[in-house]
């Protein structure tokens, strides 16, 4: 049986890697529920807007750990209308292997935007990930979320509310192939459990990866909520979920409100720092109690400048690891930063781009390769756009000079 050797000193093996990114768009949205920053619901709200977003991505890990951290400032104003949302969020995640297969950690963030009322958020939420294979996960979150309105107006008056529920997320990921990514994600309240039916959004996806670093994204998403009422609401009201139709008894009514959502997204490279987007989706609301429908639009594109400092030297090197299972060899690396990485080497005879690495949760990436005995030299390449650019190898990895003034990591595996 063969047995792989990775050669490297790992007891210090940590690194800091910093992304930041600055985007600019515009769009039309039938309905701020639609937004990606604010899912509010005002159909009142019907117009053009233009958004610039001021984002940071910060990761730390070593070999069982990862800590990340993301901040995102937001200005968004809507054109022909007075309001303009402002404001800010804040997420860190922690993750520690806990075996080859599981990872523990929590997540938790929190925002806070306003316009003509304030809206405060946090969350945490304690998570388990299972690596189902190599190119699959589980991940199951359980954990409490907190609500503010400030200054909300219901029925022309101006109130201040409320409210902190425990929430659960059940996500699943898979690769069939190095191009094809799905993904499906059911979300609720811990308080509808087991009736899930009561309240719950659920989201299925399929992503293709093209060479170059673009990408095309297919989403499809359905949600539910039932609730009791003696009154029907005015269809456009800032209340969600919306009822539709005109006023009705005083009877009360349990009804079931049906949200279908479907959205494509895409996104293209033209230079290592500079990527153009365009996203589309269409909402369908039904009210199973007044059987009432209504549907939504929102087009939205724009660009994303991204920068990547080097907070100290080696700030972006990279530290594969390799493990050998049934003569197959897996080789994971971290990274934070656009852009798609392949392994080029002996084992491909240097062909470019080379194997495509898988990307997966935590800016970890991750290869399959059927290796005979012996020693292979290769490098990692970074491909976004046009443009491609050689990671380069931390200090912990041992390395031979490949006659061009850098560096071939080595990989041996013996009998």
């Amino acid at each position: 049986m063969a047995v792989l050797f990775f050669i490297a000193g790992r007891a210090h093996a940590q690194q800091w890697q910093t992304v930041l990114y600055f985007d600019s768009r515009v769009g039309f949205s039938s309905n701020t529920y639609l937004n990606p920053y604010f899912s509010e619901w005002d159909r009142s709200v019907e117009s053009g807007y233009g958004t610039v977003s001021l984002m940071g991505q910060t990761a730390w890990f070593d070999e069982k750990n990862v800590a990340e951290f993301t901040g995102n400032a937001v200005w968004e104003p809507y054109f022909g209308n007075d309001d303009t949302w402002k404001g800010f969020l804040g997420m860190a995640n922690y993750r520690r292997s806990l075996s080859d297969n599981l990872t523990g950690g929590i997540e938790t963030g929190g925002s806070y935007f306003s316009s003509s009322f304030s809206r405060t958020l946090w969350w945490a939420q304690p998570a388990l990930s299972w690596h189902i294979t190599p190119f699959s996960s589980l991940r199951i979150k359980a954990g409490t979320s907190y609500r503010q309105y400030d200054n909300y107006v219901v029925d022309s008056t101006r109130v201040n509310s409320q409210d902190q529920t425990g929430i659960y997320a059940v996500e699943f990921e898979t690769w069939p192939s190095f191009r094809w990514q799905l993904s499906a994600g059911l979300y609720g309240s811990l308080e509808t459990l087991p009736s899930v039916g009561e309240g719950f959004r659920s989201t299925v996806s399929v992503a293709r990866l093209f060479e170059g670093g673009a990408q095309l994204r297919l989403t499809a998403g359905l949600e539910q909520y039932q609730n009791e009422f003696t009154a029907t609401a005015p269809d456009g009201g800032s209340g969600f979920p919306p009822v539709g139709g005109s006023a009705g008894g005083s009877e009360t009514v349990e009804q079931t409100n049906r949200l279908f959502r479907l959205g494509i997204e895409g996104s293209y490279p033209v230079s290592n720092r500079v990527s153009l987007f365009l996203n589309a989706e269409g909402l369908h609301y039904q009210s199973g109690a007044s059987a009432g429908s209504l549907r939504d639009l929102q087009v939205a594109g724009g660009v994303r400048l991204s920068f990547e400092p080097d907070r100290r030297s080696g700030g972006r090197r990279i530290e594969p690891e390799w493990q050998n299972s049934a003569s197959r060899q897996h080789v994971y690396i971290r990274y934070a930063g656009e852009g798609q990485l392949y392994l080029v080497g002996d084992f491909n005879n240097w062909e470019r781009p080379g194997i495509p690495l898988v990307e997966q949760e935590n800016n970890r990436y991750m290869a399959e390769l059927s290796l005979e005995t012996g020693a292979y030299e290769y490098k990692v390449l970074k491909v976004l756009g046009e443009e491609e650019e050689w990671i380069s190898f931390s200090d912990n990895v041992y390395t031979v000079n490949d006659g061009f003034d850098g560096t071939n990591a080595m990989l041996l595996i013996e009998q």
